[in-house]
């Protein structure tokens, strides 16, 4: 069985081999179907609701690795046709709004309308636009149990901000609740601290403010872990996650600026954490997720364009984007048999969790 598949980035000449994009897209194309790269400018909605596009289509060519792959898409060797996405088996909204001021500040996001309507048109849309809109900042880990979670505000009150703080009474994190990549994430030992209102007004500028109760866990690191349909994702008995370990001196753990990559395995508190989260994930059609924990605690769920398999992949010598595509196989398969969902293949969670 053949699909066709798209994949929804920002800027096609932006992708590097290490994206988790470009893992999954590879693997798509090794595995024989067609893939299509799009981005949002190119769509357009027609009177009759096709969802069309303009894109690199890879159809007639052939990549032995990612970098060759990456080639044909910078160098225009793929060629640029226009598609009906509404004629598609996947889309994947590889985009996430956040990394655009203007569309940050207007609270839009066109691939959820557009997405949307390929749902309503049989489309199997990744993830659910209505899903990414419940999702949209980190105010969505409110609506988990308190106890799997750190203690938190969202406000844009400073008098609340810093009776939260004082009321705490340990350390915290105070962020923009529609921040990404560790940007503008400050770390306040003290409420009484002398530049507190200059913190508190640099976060709040754009927008809603997060303050956090700091974790001292994330000294060891942070923990990815990707999910498919609310299960972590397993390569044999490796289960898809790795830590992220700050450099010295720095409260961020993010790679890019400095963070390290270690092993990890999931342990006991790991699995309740996703045993708690799952029916709601599964609920919005949140069916490709990466979730970050601290110690006992989540500290983030990443709907829009979680990544990690780039690192997960060198870590431990096996290929994710291979069991992603596998299981969008299996569920097009059972689509396409008049089956609503496809059965759980993979006991390796169960068998933890006894």
């Amino acid at each position: 069985m053949n699909m066709k598949i798209c994949f929804v980035v920002r800027s096609l000449f932006s992708q590097v081999p290490t994206y988790t994009t470009t893992h999954l897209a590879f693997e798509a194309h090794r595995r024989g179907h067609e893939v299509i790269y799009t981005t949002l400018n190119s769509f357009s909605c027609t009177d009759e609701m096709k969802v069309l596009a303009t894109g690199a289509s890879f159809a007639n060519l052939e990549c032995s690795n990612r970098l060759d792959f990456l080639r044909a898409l910078h160098s225009g060797a793929a060629e640029k046709k226009e598609v009906n996405l509404s004629e598609f088996d996947v889309v994947f909204l590889r985009y996430n709004p956040n990394e655009s001021e203007m569309e940050k500040d207007r609270g839009r996001n066109p691939s959820i309308d557009f997405g949307r309507i390929l749902k309503l048109q049989g489309v199997m849309v990744v993830n659910d636009p209505s899903g990414l809109s419940k999702a949209a900042s980190k105010m969505y880990l409110s609506s988990f149990s308190s106890e799997i979670r750190a203690q938190t505000l969202i406000t844009r009150s400073t008098l609340k901000i810093k009776t939260f703080l004082r009321d705490l009474k340990k350390p915290a994190i105070i962020k923009p609740l529609s921040g990404f990549g560790g940007q503008d994430v400050f770390f306040v030992r003290d409420p009484k601290d002398i530049n507190i209102n200059q913190i508190i007004s640099s976060v709040s500028k754009n927008g809603y403010v997060m303050a956090q109760e700091y974790l001292p866990a994330v000294k060891k690191g942070d923990k990815r872990i990707l999910l498919l349909n609310g299960y972590p994702i397993f390569s044999g008995k490796q289960a898809a996650c790795y830590l992220r370990v700050s450099a010295k001196g720095e409260i961020r753990s993010n790679i890019h600026v400095g963070g390290r990559r270690k092993r990890a395995k999931l342990v006991t508190s790991d699995l309740k954490i996703i045993e708690a989260i799952r029916p709601k994930l599964i609920s919005d059609g949140l069916y490709f997720v990466g979730i970050d924990v601290v110690g006992e605690k989540l500290l983030e769920v990443n709907v829009f364009c979680p990544g990690g398999i780039n690192n997960i992949n060198e870590l431990y010598g096996i290929n994710i984007g291979k069991t992603v595509i596998q299981d969008l196989e299996r569920h097009i398969r059972y689509r396409k048999t008049g089956v609503s969902k496809a059965p759980r293949t993979s006991k390796t969670f169960e068998v933890m969790l006894q």
